[in-house]
């Protein structure tokens, strides 16, 4: 069962300090490829390296050994008429809700889309800034575990929002990755390159096969493996964040209700793997969390991944101080952060660090994670505190403009000069003073 944890005494903090520690990214094992990872990071090169060779064969065999032993290479492009049919099938209900998470989404991605500011003037100079979109963004989503149109969706309808001109989705050939849900929402967001592969999916994605097109920039969540890959293709190809595993953090005082937050902890919980922390003024609140959590959890399908994530992966942490608590709640710097206490306005003020902020009792996780408007795929392991989640500006670049008028640059030649030639750099000088002639 989730642990109780007082951070005013010497071992809460320790075992706190702890679970901070297993939830962030090690600078080591991540960019040097050493200690646990080093065997994932070796496989993950791999698999990069046969993707680069064979190209299709390559996603095959991965593909057959890794989601379906039976997989060819005609399988791994979608057919239009698959996702036609996939959607026909599609219960009525569940297709009217797609449509109006991918409406939200679009509206909500509209709405932020951010517009090119008023030009800056000086005397004979003109700087302003521009927005433009990526060519192409491939975008992964996983299917090891369940059927996530949902996560496509948050990927496909920013990029498409931004407008890119290609958009490319990858996903497992598992029987998830094949589920008439998954290929109905492609179909509904007006998808035309949608491929099967797994892991390989990446690199294919990177390198570009016979099928699958090389795209300027990859994003999505995935298991350790596809954030490995992600990570090693940096600079190759555009990255997002560090997406995945999922996690949340409740920070209540005692007006929070403990069955609206033992059920926001379980739903980050069944992820299988996910992390669910209450930091709570209130130790009659903590108690009856567990209370909930130990009636809730018996109710739900993945009891097992539930019991072992709220066991090992998460905990409940009192301390009489809000403010120390709001300052733990940016250390964790989770992918999710609920706030249920009394004066909203005061810890939003102070949490500076967090993918995605719940305000309220009645602003769970679950509505982000479908409907709301602003994308699921959110920074995780402690990364929202210098990383954003998905949104239209994931596939937006900007440019700065420049004009000088001759008068504006005659303004500015001195203090360029001085600088260049400082720097020992007499070709830069050369090519203002040519223009004072």
């Amino acid at each position: 069962m989730i642990p109780i944890f007082e951070y005013q005494t010497e071992s809460g903090r320790e075992r706190v300090e702890a679970l901070l520690k297993g939830l962030g990214l090690d600078p080591v094992e991540i960019a040097l490829s050493r200690g646990r990872l080093a065997e994932a990071t070796e496989a993950v090169r791999k698999i990069m390296a046969d993707v680069a060779e064979r190209g299709d064969a390559a996603v095959v065999d991965a593909n057959r050994r890794f989601d379906d032993p039976q997989f060819t290479a005609d399988q791994i492009r979608i057919r239009q008429e698959e996702m036609v049919a996939a959607a026909g099938r599609v219960p009525g209900e569940q297709l009217d809700a797609i449509r109006r998470s991918i409406g939200q989404v679009r509206e909500y991605q509209s709405w932020i889309m951010p517009k090119s500011p008023e030009v800056l003037r000086r005397p004979g100079v003109e700087l302003g800034l521009r927005f433009t979109a990526l060519d192409s963004a491939g975008l992964y989503v996983p299917g090891g575990h369940a059927a996530y149109p949902s996560s496509l969706i948050m990927l496909a309808a920013p990029a498409q929002v931004a407008g890119v001109k290609r958009v490319v989705a990858c996903t497992p050939p598992s029987q998830y990755g094949r589920s008439d849900l998954f290929l109905a929402a492609a179909h509904e967001l007006g998808l035309s390159e949608v491929y099967r592969a797994g892991g390989a999916a990446i690199a294919a994605m990177a390198f570009g096969t016979e099928t699958i097109p090389k795209v300027d920039k990859i994003v999505g969540p995935g298991n350790t493996y596809i954030q490995l890959a992600k990570r090693l293709l940096a600079g190759v190809v555009g990255i997002d964040g560090y997406l995945g595993p999922s996690e949340i953090v409740v920070i209540a005082d005692e007006t929070g209700r403990a069955e609206f937050i033992a059920a926001d902890l379980i739903a980050q919980a069944e992820h299988d793997p996910g992390s669910a922390f209450l930091l709570t003024t209130s130790a009659e609140l903590a108690k009856a969390v567990v209370v909930e959590v130990k009636k809730q959890m018996e109710e739900r399908q993945r009891r097992g991944a539930i019991e072992s994530g709220l066991r090992d992966h998460s905990a409940i942490v009192v301390d009489p101080s809000i403010e120390r608590l709001t300052e733990l709640a940016n250390r964790f710097a989770a992918e999710h952060v609920n706030v249920q206490v009394r004066d909203e306005a005061s810890v939003l003020s102070r949490l500076a660090h967090a993918g995605a902020v719940f305000v309220g009792q009645y602003a769970p996780v679950a509505a982000g994670d479908y409907v709301a408007g602003p994308s699921h795929c959110l920074p995780t392991n402690r990364t929202a505190r210098f990383s954003s989640g998905i949104s239209v500006y994931e596939f937006l670049k900007r440019s700065s403009v420049v004009r000088y008028s001759q008068a504006g640059l005659a303004n500015d030649a001195k203090a360029i000069t001085i600088l260049a030639e400082a720097e020992h750099l007499d070709a830069h000088a050369a090519s203002v003073r040519i223009r004072g002639k």
